[in-house]
């Protein structure tokens, strides 16, 4: 204290400072340790709360017993497989709209425009064929007719030609706000089609009507679906071939001629020469996000996610719906993007990509076993945020929780072969696991489709469900560890092996 009222040199005054710190830390271990410390009152208090963890876990042990989880959870109860020849051909399509008189070139402007559910309606029509049997045409022409009675009347047919975006894409930071304004925002990008797609297109891999039931059942549920097979080898090659993807020589010369390469790494420079304002996005260390949606690639990767689009317009106007939102609400593409995992890239936190509906698509172009950074998903938690399509109020979507939370046995693994693509729900929690390869790159193509603009949290809230998810998956760990029974793990028809 002299010192400093005496105003001594600055490394005196430091001294005295560590001194004092020193001096207040020694009297506090010192009043520690002369403290009695009174274990019966200590016990009393413990016990109720030991005596609720002992009953929580024997209560786990019980449901466990009763209810085994699944190893598999997703290869098990969320996989359907995609197949050519699910859909009608489609110059059936367009004899049947010709027979009702539509405007066909002003629907298939509507549909890719996303204006309605067009692509969904005509999958609904075939799940009432299928049901009906008998004279297919005749009924077929019969349901088309009613569907472009009610097509008329919401305006699909007067669709025009001349399209004007909502707002321009890719705009920059703006000064003000120090944010990219057109992100995340309706850009008026396009969609590729499906059931009205013009003959002479090529044949898509897609689900039947019952297969994209399967898939919104899943999504309902456990709020993530694997479709199997939605892209093939040839449309894997011809998108990599576009993409500037690179093999290793080595690899060419000792594989098969079927075989799909393994990346060893990426180089992008091909992409900057095409734009070079295409600028990666690295969201952690390892795993860069190549923004395509508004540039030129955009075009080139479209089409991957044709066969998927009636089960992506079944769940959107299921979760509107659910959610409240008005008829007038209609989605739109939030993002396109390249996603490239590097050798060795770390995790990623827990997330959800939106807290509003949505539906986000996953198509990757390398395989992904466990070990090269798949993602990772915490089934059941989009039920947290509000409603999710079968499961109105609270204590409907705690039970649907807590019904897909324990039905797995761990965190849920996407590992996934080249061509089958995942589909979740914008709000589950989720995040990409690490790539542990040192000589693999993962290179996926990311799609994802929202009625209000994404994340819908700030940075507390984002900070806050990482944490929240780091919680849950401590105890999927511990609810994996306790006694009872489980599904076998095994090799599943539906889940081929990926290396």
């Amino acid at each position: 204290a002299d010192i400093f009222q005496a105003g001594g040199t600055r490394s005196q005054r430091s001294a005295a400072g560590m001194q004092g710190i020193f001096f207040e830390l020694r009297n506090t271990v010192s009043d520690w340790r002369g403290a009695r410390a009174d274990w019966r009152l200590i016990a009393r208090r413990a016990l109720p709360v030991a005596a609720a963890a002992a009953v929580g876990a024997a209560g786990l042990c019980v449901r466990r017993n009763l209810v085994p989880p699944d190893t598999e959870l997703l290869s098990r109860r969320a996989r359907v497989e995609c197949e050519s020849g699910r859909l009608p051909a489609p110059a059936t399509v367009e004899r049947a709209l010709a027979a009702a008189g539509a405007n066909i070139a002003a629907l298939r402007r509507a549909a890719q425009r996303l204006r309605g559910p067009l692509e969904a309606d005509l999958l609904v029509v075939e799940g009432q064929l299928v049901a009906a049997g008998g004279d297919v045409e005749a009924r077929r022409n019969q349901l088309v007719g009613e569907l472009i009675r009610r097509w008329r009347e919401a305006g699909y047919e007067a669709e025009p030609e001349a399209f004007r975006r909502p707002r321009a894409p890719n705009t920059g930071i703006d000064y003000v706000t120090q944010q990219d304004e057109s992100y995340g925002r309706d850009v008026g990008t396009q969609v590729p089609l499906c059931f009205l797609r013009p003959p002479g297109s090529r044949e898509l891999r897609s689900l039947d009507f019952d297969g994209v039931a399967r898939a919104a059942q899943a999504l309902q549920e456990h709020g993530v679906a694997m479709l199997g097979a939605l892209i093939d080898q040839e449309e894997i090659e011809a998108l990599r071939e576009k993409l500037h993807v690179q093999v290793s020589a080595l690899d060419k010369a000792r594989a098969k001629p079927s075989t799909l390469l393994p990346v060893r790494e990426y180089d992008a420079s091909p992409l900057r020469e095409q734009d070079p304002d295409l600028e990666p996005v690295m969201s952690t260390v390892g795993r860069h996000h190549f923004m395509l949606r508004g540039r030129a690639l955009e075009e080139v990767v479209s089409s991957a996610q044709a066969g998927a689009m009636p089960l992506v317009w079944d769940h959107l106007m299921r979760a509107r719906a659910a959610a409240g939102l008005p008829e007038t609400a209609r989605p739109y593409v939030s993002e396109v993007q390249l996603l490239v995992s590097d050798p060795c890239a770390v995790d990623q936190f827990w997330h959800v990509d939106n807290t509003a509906p949505g539906l986000t698509l996953f198509v990757p172009l390398t395989h992904v076993p466990e070990d090269m950074g798949p993602t990772v998903f915490l089934p059941g938690t989009h039920h947290f945020f509000a409603q999710v399509p079968g499961n109105p109020g609270i204590l409907p979507r705690l039970r649907g929780f807590v019904s897909s939370f324990l039905g797995s046995d761990g965190v849920v693994v996407g590992s996934m072969a080249a061509g089958d693509a995942l589909v979740y729900d914008s709000r589950i929690v989720h995040r990409g696991a690490a790539n542990r390869k040192y000589d693999r790159t993962r290179i996926a193509l990311v799609f994802r489709y929202d009625f209000e603009r994404p994340p819908g949290i700030g940075p507390i809230g984002t900070q806050t469900l990482s944490w929240m998810g780091n919680v849950l998956e401590t105890f999927q760990r511990f609810y994996a560890s306790l006694p009872g029974g489980v599904k076998a793990k095994g090799s599943s028809p539906t889940s081929p092996a990926v290396t």
